[in-house]
């Protein structure tokens, strides 16, 4: 009796730490009822430019491919997506991104104000759409 009473509580207890949260929803998926991030043209520019080397599912550059990888960020879940868009503003916008290193071999990557001013906006509005504000 005492093994039927643990195994249930350690049950339960297992369900407590289980994560229920959806990922957003792709482009085909009507199921689900978060808005799949959509990137404009011209963001996709900037980023295919200065940013998408490092930071996809392809790249050889673990540590940027595991810091943000752009293929995956509509599986992501949706408060991660905000956290993720939310770094990207906050990394452009305090120049840590692209890095130095990278700009050393690559100067024509790096982002004019302009650019650093589309992708903040684009990334802190797509953030405020994804939590509902």
């Amino acid at each position: 009796m005492k093994k039927i009473v643990f195994i249930l509580t350690l049950s339960a207890s297992a369900l407590l730490f289980m994560n229920f949260n959806s990922p957003l929803k792709k482009a085909d998926d009507t199921s689900s009822t978060a808005a799949a991030i959509e990137i404009p043209d011209n963001v996709q520019a900037i980023l295919d430019n200065s940013c998408y080397g490092c930071h996809n599912s392809d790249s050889k550059n673990l540590k940027g491919k595991k810091k943000l990888d752009f293929d995956k960020l509509n599986d992501l879940k949706t408060y991660k997506a905000i956290g993720k868009l939310t770094d990207v503003a906050e990394s452009v916008t305090e120049n840590d991104m692209p890095p130095k290193k990278f700009l050393k071999k690559h100067p024509e990557r790096a982002l004019t104000d302009e650019q650093k001013e589309v992708l903040t906006s684009w990334a802190n509005s797509t953030a405020k759409s994804l939590a509902g504000e």
